[in-house]
């Protein structure tokens, strides 16, 4: 007996199948950019936008968002499988108690009549775990949980960003909005001025019917630019856990800040991505998995015991002659399963080829998505600049061009003209600065929660 036990600890120190490595090759390439080290984790990264009311709608979806409750849920389910995984480390022992009036079958070996029949007895069944299969599919459950947890904080980082560029485009629009109700007083102000101008002759006809014509085109991209500002502001609320009926944000006139971004970035930073991260740890699940498959065709070890007392009488129950003992080893062998066991070894093994290859594509990915932000930010930068340089000219022009006109020197319609041209450049310059913005979150997002140290 004591070498069975010896041998049996030995083989229960084995564990079939590949031990899982680390890819961590795969992030030894560089961007095209080298930059500063390892980054901190994902923290308070919209703090960059320095906009109170932001935050206030980032902790309301953080705690009210429903995704994030359903995700949550979605981590304890995980945690609950890897539980009844550990639970196969420990004995499992069950108790039995009963008194029952039989009667045997006259047609047996056994003598007819009915009698009765009591037992209380404890069971014992503890499989050995022989080539690790109750440790490869702890592992497996394990890292699955990890990566459930990482979905978990995936979302978060998904929905915080969400909510970043709904505000984002809120506040540009607000400032579009109010540059539009500048526009349209203005444009009032020069229909009413060729109203009069063309009742004393002074002006033509055409030159009115156009200045009441750019009055109505301001007013319909105002109608229009106020329904998008809705859809925004909806958008917010349910992104907040709130019903989008009794949900206002009201304009500050205030731009959020737009965060100033590197030039570069390493790629170590790509470690903090909750959808990499999930994508290894479901790799790490599949390997484990492979090990649980092999096992499944290998002998199992059960050792089994019973203890207890049984007696035909319950009076009798205490009795020394009515305990009853059994102790000893059961070996489960696989003779023949039709091909079965290698055929979950081949779907295990393919299983780990699909995890690798999604990984790797989600490496890919999050690669592209960094280099697409980068440029983006770097490129709008410099367009920002023009854009607001010529808007700053537009503006001047008009200006110049309104006091020709009202000197006679020149026509309405280059005032027309001229004063599209100044609202369309101010127009593009705020577009500019809200598409470097939203490029920001991108970057923020592609690294897991932004780049500082």
């Amino acid at each position: 007996m004591r070498g069975l036990l010896l041998s049996t600890l030995l083989l229960a120190s084995c564990a079939v199948g590949p031990d899982y490595e680390v890819p961590s090759k795969e992030l030894e390439a560089s961007f095209k950019n080298a930059g500063f080290k390892q980054a901190p984790p994902e923290g308070s990264w919209w703090g960059l936008y320095r906009d109170p009311q932001l935050n206030r709608l980032i902790k309301d979806a953080d705690t009210k968002g429903q995704g994030v409750r359903s995700a949550l849920a979605r981590y304890d389910q995980s945690r609950a499988v890897l539980g009844l995984a550990k639970a196969d480390v420990y004995p499992a022992v069950t108790g039995d108690l009963y008194a029952r009036r039989r009667q045997d079958s006259s047609n047996t070996n056994f003598s007819a009549g009915s009698y009765n029949d009591y037992r209380a007895a404890l069971n014992l069944s503890w499989e050995i775990d022989l080539w690790g299969r109750v440790r490869r599919n702890i592992g497996a459950n394990r890292a699955e949980m990890e990566a459930t947890g990482y979905d978990f904080q995936g979302l978060i980082l998904s929905l915080r960003g969400e909510v970043t560029r709904a505000y984002v485009s809120l506040r540009f629009a607000d400032a579009e909005i109010d540059l539009l109700t500048r526009t349209k007083k203005l444009r009032r102000e020069a229909k009413d001025l060729m109203e009069k101008r063309f009742r004393i002759g002074a002006s033509s006809k055409i030159d009115y019917e156009r200045s009441i014509t750019e009055h109505e085109s301001v007013q319909a991209e105002l109608a229009e630019l106020q329904a998008q500002r809705g859809r925004f502001e909806n958008a917010l609320a349910v992104l907040t856990g709130h019903s989008a009926s009794g949900f206002t944000i009201a304009p500050n006139g205030k731009l959020p800040t737009i965060p100033s971004v590197p030039s570069s970035v390493p790629s170590e930073l790509l470690r903090r991505r909750p959808d990499l991260a999930a994508a290894e740890r479901r790799l790490a699940a599949a390997s484990e998995t492979i090990g649980l498959a092999i096992a499944s065709y290998l002998p199992r070890l059960t050792l089994t015991g019973t203890g207890g007392v049984q007696s035909l009488s319950s009076s009798d129950l205490i009795n020394p002659g009515s305990k009853l003992w059994s102790l000893g080893p059961e070996l489960d062998l696989p003779f023949f399963q039709g091909g079965r066991a290698f055929a979950d070894k081949n779907r295990a093994e393919a299983a780990y080829r699909e995890a690798l290859g999604i990984y790797r594509g989600k490496l890919l990915e999050a690669i592209r998505e960094t280099e697409d932000s980068l440029g983006d930010s770097r490129h709008l930068a410099r367009a920002s600049g023009s854009r607001k340089r010529g808007a700053a000219s537009a503006d001047t022009a008009a200006r110049l061009t309104r006091k020709r006109y009202t000197s006679g020197v020149t026509d309405y319609f280059e005032v027309v003209d001229a004063e599209r041209t100044a609202l369309s450049e101010e127009r593009a310059a705020l577009s500019i600065d809200l598409a470097r913005a939203l490029a920001s979150t991108r970057l923020i997002q592609a690294l897991g929660g932004g780049w500082q140290r």
